[in-house]
């Protein structure tokens, strides 16, 4: 994927694909999401390629770091991400996972309802 801008709540973020030479954040996670750049990024998942213990598609697993991402910019676009505590448990990863899973499953239902 070429560089790409999206609006996020009238933001403009620009959503990058590369890998930690490019993004030296990425050596420890998959994808971040930079309020004060207005970046997200999310790793080419080229290292994890022929990986016997990687994920069995890896595009999949990019879309879902992109989604995560993504959320994480709309909670702070929106003034919430100043409000979740980070725990042990994960309250904040925990719901922006579950949106992010789950959302192309709500979305294709929307669909089929004609109600986007």
């Amino acid at each position: 994927m070429e560089k790409k801008t999206v609006n996020i709540l009238g933001t403009e973020y620009e959503i990058k694909i590369g890998n930690e030479n490019d993004y030296p954040a990425l050596a420890d996670m998959d994808g971040y999401m930079d309020s004060t750049t207005k970046e997200i990024v999310v790793d080419d998942m080229k290292k994890s390629e022929g990986d016997k213990q990687a994920k069995g598609n890896l595009k999949a697993y990019q879309n879902q770091c992109l989604r995560h991402e993504i959320i994480h910019a709309f909670m702070d676009e929106s003034g919430l991400s100043h409000n979740f505590e980070h725990k042990s448990i994960g309250i904040e990863e925990t719901t922006v996972d579950w949106f992010a899973i789950q959302s192309p499953k709500i979305f294709k239902v929307f669909q089929e309802l004609d109600i986007l």
